[in-house]
């Protein structure tokens, strides 16, 4: 992952924190404290543009409420009237909200419901900030979540109440965890570093509070950081005290002056950024612009990867339209240089029109059979019995390898039989007659008139059609 900075606000000191995180192992780069009248030359100067901020809210609210069992689509909505109604001066605020778990109650199931908001107005306090110096807040976390993380990978998640104590520049953070999540957070004025009797005091009284409000009471008080290297106190603390002094799976590279448990509360947000976003309490319309600003940024990168990609085309089919021109303007060249050919093969076409009967009458001929065969073919047929049939017109019609041959008569028998007889034999001989064959053939009895339609096909030396 790249470079991540954290910038913890704790009332007048601001501490900051460089780092990588690859997988769970965080690597701390560097350490800056800085006063609050510090910092605006600090982001002037800081070429990074997105910090991850966490804070100690002086003024904040929280409550665990008893809500109905209902779909989670309308549960945030649920939580945040339920939020107005308990705190009317809470107009214009942040929320986020967990659910502990389900129970009965009054005789129905409810699900108690952690809620934690804070106002508007100090939000845009802190994001304002960054924003005059173009800089972004990716995510804004309370410190008491950012710190439960730290409890919750130190000794896991467990179902006994524990009671975790931290100190910043604000004073001293007491909040209450149970199965891993914060249940109850208070703030304790406090004018020295480290644990006094004052302190434990004050962690005896909200062990107590939690004892008979919450119904909860705490197993162990978790030190973090400084109350654990600054112990002096008299007085015992209502339930046994362990320490927390650093996060593990921590390297250190770079420059580092001041103790690393002083940094508790950044560094943790850096290595659960993923787990804490639910507590993000950024306000909706400061997420809508970045993300509407992310989402026009994106829509302008494809535009311009569109535009290039059209531009290259253009180039690449301008290359082609011109090369297309040029080789277009030597065709038309060629085609100018042509005319007169095809002006003089136009006028020989024309000319040679003329001639076209003669020429396909020719080829006709050539192709057809022998005319004088087919006529000497055509004379044999007066064989005996056929002296009553007269031809009287016989046309020739060159077809392709063979003739058609029309021939027109009559039988001028002196009565009906002697007629037919004599066409018979005409039909007879015909058909043993080598190379005709008839198509078609009539007669009319009435005017003794016949017309035949025979084909002439020239045969070879064996008897077959050539």
């Amino acid at each position: 992952m790249a470079r991540q900075i954290a910038v913890s606000f704790e009332n007048e000191i601001i501490k900051i924190v460089y780092a990588s995180l690859k997988g769970r192992n965080l690597t701390i780069i560097k350490t800056l404290t800085l006063r609050n009248d510090e910092f605006d030359d600090f982001l002037k100067k800081e070429r990074s543009r997105d910090f991850i901020a966490v804070c100690d809210f002086k003024t904040f609210y929280q409550d665990i409420m008893l809500l109905p069992p209902v779909n989670e689509k309308y549960f945030k909505n649920i939580v945040e009237t339920e939020a107005k109604k308990k705190f009317p001066e809470l107009k214009d605020f942040t929320f986020f909200h967990s659910i502990l778990g389900e129970r009965m109650h009054e005789g129905r199931r409810v699900k108690e419901t952690f809620f934690f908001a804070v106002g508007n107005d100090d939000l845009n306090k802190f994001i304002g900030r960054f924003g005059r110096h173009g800089k972004r807040i990716k995510c804004i976390f309370p410190a008491p979540f950012a710190l439960s993380m730290l409890v919750n990978s130190s000794y896991g998640i467990t179902s006994e109440p524990l009671l975790c104590v931290a100190e910043s520049d604000a004073g001293k953070t007491v909040f209450l965890m149970k199965d891993g999540m914060p249940h109850f957070i208070r703030t304790m004025q406090s004018p020295d570093k480290g644990i006094h009797d004052v302190d434990v005091q004050g962690i005896n009284m909200t062990i107590n509070y939690c004892r008979q409000t919450l119904r909860l009471s705490p197993s162990q008080v978790i030190l973090i950081g400084t109350p654990c290297t600054i112990y002096d106190a008299v007085m015992e603390p209502a339930a046994p005290a362990a320490c927390i002094r650093n996060i593990s799976n921590i390297a250190t590279s770079g420059k580092h002056t001041e103790p690393l448990e002083e940094f508790l509360a950044p560094m943790s947000a850096i290595q659960h950024l993923k787990e804490l976003l639910r507590f993000n309490l950024l306000p909706k319309d400061y997420r809508d612009f970045y993300l509407h600003k992310a989402v026009i940024s994106y829509m302008l990168f494809i535009l311009l990867i569109a535009l290039t990609a059209g531009a290259f085309y253009l180039k690449t089919k301008s290359s082609e339209i011109y090369s297309s021109k040029k080789k277009a303007e030597a065709v038309r060249s060629e085609i100018k240089g042509m005319e007169p050919i095809l002006t003089a093969y136009e006028n020989k076409k024309k000319e040679m029109e003329r001639f076209m009967p003669l020429i396909n009458l020719m080829n006709s001929v050539n192709a057809s059979p022998d005319m004088q065969k087919a006529l000497i073919a055509v004379s044999s047929l007066n064989y005996p019995g056929m002296k009553s049939i007269n031809t009287q017109s016989i046309n020739i019609i060159p077809e392709v390898k063979a003739l058609r041959i029309s021939i027109k008569g009559n039988a001028s028998a002196k009565d009906l039989l002697e007629m037919q007889q004599a066409y018979q034999n005409l039909v007879v001989s015909i058909k043993n007659t080598k190379g005709l064959q008839i198509l078609s053939d009539r007669i009319d009895i009435n005017n003794k008139e016949f017309q035949m339609e025979l084909k002439y096909t020239e045969q070879s030396e064996t008897g077959a059609p050539k």
